[in-house]
């Protein structure tokens, strides 16, 4: 009985790595057939499309254990034959989303569905793609509101829905998105306020919800977000204040808060944002004085205030501004003269303070503007 039982062990220890080596010739055969099946019940969906013409079966006395999408038009595998990539931008898709399953495509890592005319909602189970590192399916007729469970793309780096007729609120499962660094839902119809769970994505670069139909004040919690470089928030209706956190946000490029209802006066923290080179905060209602601690914007390009409250003086730190260009103050309720501290704004080609309360003369100073 030892001696069998030594033989059988010996057997198994011998063929097993033939029994594997089998196994995954086969899986590795027919990896693709689910997926394969996917991609052609979502082709039946649609508008028939050039781009698509090699999405098809082979000939009927083929065997359908080789079928494989990997050479399709779009379509990027990995060494197993399972799909990563669903790339269509621009194909001239006509279609819904509904009828692509999802879950068929447990490896998917990039899906690119942009500039098409894709209509319909997103469907709930793209919260199956675990594996998604990026989701484009911006410049389409998109429409509906973003489903919760987008909430579970955890290695999500980029979600872009920009360009379509989205509505309802933002769902505060993007705040779960904790790999994101770039979040695009602008030009759409969302409604609601900004949630404050957007403030957990320590990664974010780029926030870019403006053209939309925000409402209520701007989260603190943003201030969280140190990495970003890009925060567009104009065109909506978002009342309240510039939250002081702001002053925190240390990486900033741009911030553009203009055509909102804002109140309040401009947080003098805006101060530390020594990589801004683009403020705009045009056509709100904001009030109070513009604080001297913007003139510490070294990197400051463009500074546009217009159409405001905006009261006082113009400080004279403004002058060390050295790299501005466009200076747009106009239409507020600003006192005082011009400050002679301007003729250092040597860079200067546009500057409009009309519509204001100014008195005294005009600094000989700018005559040093000689590119104004």
């Amino acid at each position: 009985m030892a001696i069998q039982k030594s033989l059988s062990l010996a057997f198994l220890l011998f063929f097993l790595p033939f029994l594997s080596s089998s196994h995954a010739t086969i899986s590795s055969a027919t990896a693709g057939l689910p997926e394969a099946e996917a991609l052609l019940k979502w082709k039946a969906s649609l508008s028939p499309a050039q781009v698509l013409h090699s999405w098809s079966l082979p000939a009927t006395n083929a065997s359908t254990n080789t079928v494989s999408p990997c050479k399709w038009t779009g379509i990027s595998c990995n060494s197993l034959g399972s799909v990563t990539e669903i790339s269509l931008p621009s194909a001239g898709l006509q279609g819904k989303l509904d009828n692509l399953s999802f879950p068929s495509f447990p490896n998917l890592v990039h899906l690119n569905l942009s500039g098409n005319t894709l209509t319909g909602t997103i469907p709930a189970h793209i919260g199956a793609l675990y594996k998604l590192m990026s989701l484009d399916l911006s410049a389409n007729s998109i429409s509906g509101s973003i489903p919760l469970d987008i909430g579970n793309l955890g290695n999500l780096n980029e979600l872009d829905l920009s360009i379509n007729h989205l509505d309802g609120s933002i769902p505060s499962t993007l705040g779960n998105l904790s790999k994101l660094s770039i979040l695009n839902l602008y030009q759409n119809r969302f409604s609601g306020s900004i949630p404050p769970q957007i403030g957990n994505l320590k990664e974010l670069v780029q926030l870019s919800l403006f053209q939309n139909n925000l409402t209520g004040p701007i989260p603190p919690a943003l201030g969280n977000l140190r990495n970003l470089t890009l925060l567009f928030l104009y065109s909506n209706q978002i009342s309240g204040s510039i939250p002081p956190q702001f002053g925190n946000l240390m990486n900033l490029n741009i911030l553009e808060l203009s055509g909102n209802i804002l109140t309040g006066s401009i947080p003098s923290t805006l101060g530390n944002l020594t990589k801004l080179t683009v403020l705009g905060l045009i056509q709100n209602q904001i009030s109070g004085s513009i604080p001297p601690e913007l003139g510490n914007l070294m990197s400051l390009n463009i500074l546009a205030l217009y159409r405001n409250n905006l009261t006082g003086p113009i400080p004279p730190a403004l002058g060390n501004l050295r790299n501005l260009t466009q200076l747009f103050l106009y239409s507020n309720q600003i006192s005082g003269s011009i400050p002679p501290q301007f003729g250092n704004l040597m860079n200067l080609n546009n500057v409009d303070l009309a519509d204001n309360i100014l008195t005294g003369s005009i600094p000989s100073t700018l005559g040093n503007l000689t590119k104004l």
